[in-house]
């Protein structure tokens, strides 16, 4: 019985220490990108691929999940708002140049790789200002996450000079793989975009920032072990017309072990508390 109970105490101590150790705060990330150096004056109009992310735990990502299906459920506006849209020397995804009134099909073309099978930042959705739209994006597979504190959604928006990027608003929330809702609807506000490292000039606007900022499950109010589809995104006439480009990532971290004199030495404290418990019950009677 004495030797349970010492067991069981040291059980709670290493389970307090392993909790604090996975723990990470939800943050911004770096882009890795090519060319780099990056020069605006003329890489702002050309071809700019993703290689990887230096996710909010320092740990680099460079397999993605992209979106591969979409369902357009409104997409409205006098200019017609979510439109696809390149930079002005960069290359289409195939088959798919840019347009105003694009289709769902166009729409998840430029989400995904373009012709040279690049994932291309420099290919982007682009909403008017003042354009409303609600999307379903679907990734090529379900998202999954056994740490819900690690980043699994990346985005970049456009716009924005100096010391500004990003200059719109974006409503997301998690869906599964037929469309139904996981959790509540959040918003990236247009003052949490962190500088993205480049900027870009594509056929309808000049050169701008462009900022990037990262969801993980905690953020959508999803718990672990949730297997997201997709994402609903949403953009209110208030909202600025955000022009985005969106990836995901699966989340597997393995749980930290303590090192084995770490074990020995939360052991002897757990034992030592539970033997001057008893002596104290002894000396009490």
């Amino acid at each position: 019985m004495k030797a349970k109970n010492i067991f069981l105490s040291t059980g709670l101590v290493l389970s307090a220490v392993l909790g604090v150790s996975s723990n990470a705060q939800a943050a911004s990330f770096t882009t890795k990108f090519s060319p780099n150096p990056f020069n605006p004056a003329t890489d702002s109009t050309r071809d700019i691929e993703l290689l990887s992310i230096i996710r909010n735990d320092n740990k680099e990502i460079s397999d993605f999940k992209l979106v591969d299906r979409v369902n357009i459920i409104s997409n409205v506006g006098t200019l017609g708002p979510a439109s696809t849209d390149r930079g002005e020397n960069a290359t289409n995804p195939t088959g798919f140049p840019p347009t105003e009134q694009p289709s769902a099909s166009a729409i998840a073309a430029y989400l995904n790789r373009d012709a040279n099978g690049k994932i291309n930042l420099n290919n982007i959705i682009d909403t008017e200002d003042g354009g409303e739209f609600e999307l379903d994006v679907f990734f090529e597979s379900a998202v999954a996450s056994n740490n819900q504190e690690l980043d699994n959604f990346f985005f970049w928006e456009r716009g924005g000079e100096g010391n500004q990027y990003g200059n719109s608003d974006i409503k997301v929330q998690a869906i599964d793989a037929f469309g139904g809702l996981l959790g509540p609807a959040v918003t990236i506000n247009r003052s949490l975009w962190q500088n993205a490292g480049f900027q870009i000039d594509t056929t309808e606007a000049g050169q701008q920032n462009v900022g990037a900022w990262a969801l993980s499950f905690k953020d959508l109010g999803l718990n672990n072990g949730t297997l997201v589809g997709g994402l609903k995104l949403i953009s209110e006439t208030s909202f600025n017309g955000p022009d985005f480009k969106v990836v995901a990532a699966d989340v597997f971290e393995r749980t930290p072990v303590p090192e084995p004199t770490t074990m020995l030495g939360l052991g002897s404290v757990a034992a030592l508390a539970l033997l001057r418990r008893r002596q104290t019950k002894k000396t009490a009677c």
